[in-house]
């Protein structure tokens, strides 16, 4: 490994090693990511101006995607991102009316930003966002490990519970209910139940049922208890919106009809599914040109240089290439290779002194709110990393 190539690398004593947290330590909702392998036992130390950084870009990324949806809606040009004709109006109501329907929270993925100013935000994960234990519960765990009085980048909970507060006082009663619903897969579900126990904090009434189990009607969503059949005010899901407009049109009309008629809240709201397509990039791209999104396209540009293609709707890493002249071809396996692709100027991650590489998180209520990371010996982040904690230096 040349010299120069190991100078622009995390140093290692920016890493802060600490005893390995045993299961009974910890709260249930981490047990499962305990038993997978997942989590470091090392801290990466943050810079207060890289933290700083990561904030303005990330300001300046949620701004952009809002006037992004003002104009493709003023245009209506939903259509050019695939999204079907038939939930477009469910999009512009939930859009038009964000005081009932707000946006919960999400994370934009950053590449670079460590060392440098460097940082590009490569998408916007707005939809089913995951990592909320990691970050909610396990990241303060370590923290308190750490000498001295360590503080780290994250006021998630605090600003989710500010929003499902408000939302409250939108719904007019002392205890609305608040049904948390996923396909049943374990990570999804402790990731569900993350916000359940936020929204039991937040004064509702919360419950949690696979989504086999939800009932949807005409009249609004319900959920059984005992023999009773309780109405649901807000669904709160770990399920792609673009897998219910594309899998399940039924079920897309039906809940587009319930969100429109106000009988029901979902989170994340209908408009996110603009914001988790990566063909949406493309779309500020070419309409708000600017310093912090990676460049998109629809097609592939020949002055593009090192890029990366993707799956409009692709998630967990799967069915990525890398194109660049001075490496060969990278690609990941997946279940999105099907999708329609999207071509993006090739931002590189940072790496440390053993060619790991970083890709930092920034989530994203009403303003940026909490920095995670995610560390794996590849140059694409799948599903097969480590989470990393973080504290600031």
């Amino acid at each position: 490994m040349a010299v120069e190539n190991r100078l622009g690398r995390l140093a290692d004593s920016r890493f802060k090693e600490i005893k390995r947290l045993k299961k009974k330590h910890t709260p249930h909702r981490l047990h499962w990511f305990l038993e997978e392998d997942y989590f470091s036992e090392e801290l990466l130390g943050i810079y207060r101006s890289e933290v700083e950084q990561f904030r303005r870009v990330s300001d300046e990324a949620f701004y952009l995607f809002q006037r992004a949806t003002d104009k493709i809606i003023s245009e209506n040009k939903l259509s050019e991102l695939g999204i079907p004709q038939s939930f477009h109006q469910c999009i512009i109501h939930s859009w038009k009316n964000k005081n009932k329907h707000p946006f919960l929270y999400g994370r934009f993925d950053i590449n670079g930003g460590l060392k440098s100013d460097r940082s590009r935000i490569i998408e916007f994960n707005a939809d089913t966002c995951s990592t909320l234990p990691e970050t909610l519960l396990w990241q303060p765990l370590q923290l308190q490990q750490l000498k001295g009085t360590p503080q780290s980048f994250n006021s998630l909970k605090d600003d989710i519970t500010a929003t499902l507060s408000t939302l409250k006082s939108y719904l007019g009663k002392d205890k609305p209910v608040f049904l948390g619903t996923s396909f049943g897969y374990i990570e999804d579900v402790e990731n569900v139940n993350c916000i359940i126990d936020i929204a039991y904090q937040s004064g509702y009434k919360p419950f949690y049922t696979n989504l086999e189990n939800v009932i949807f009607s005409d009249e609004g969503v319900f959920h059984q208890v005992g023999n009773e059949y309780e109405d649901v005010d807000v669904l709160f899901k770990m399920i792609p919106w673009d897998w219910i407009f594309n899998d399940e049109p039924e079920l897309a009309k039906t809940l587009s009809d319930l969100i429109i008629n106000e009988k029901v809240v979902v989170l994340n709201p209908p408009y996110t599914a603009v914001w988790q397509n990566k063909k949406f990039l493309a779309y500020i791209t070419k309409n708000f040109p600017n310093s912090v999104l990676a460049e998109t396209y629809i097609t592939q540009q020949p002055y593009l240089g090192d890029y990366v293609k993707k799956p409009a709707y692709g998630r967990l890493g799967e069915n990525i290439t890398v194109e660049t002249t001075s490496k060969a071809r990278l690609e990941s396996q997946g279940d999105f290779g099907n999708q329609d692709m999207i071509y993006q100027k090739y931002y590189p991650l940072d790496l440390d002194l053993e060619a790991y590489s970083y890709q930092i998180g920034m989530f994203y209520t009403s303003k940026a709110s909490a920095i995670n990371l995610r560390a794996q010996e590849s140059s694409i982040i799948t599903d097969d990393c480590e989470f990393m904690s973080h504290y600031i230096i």
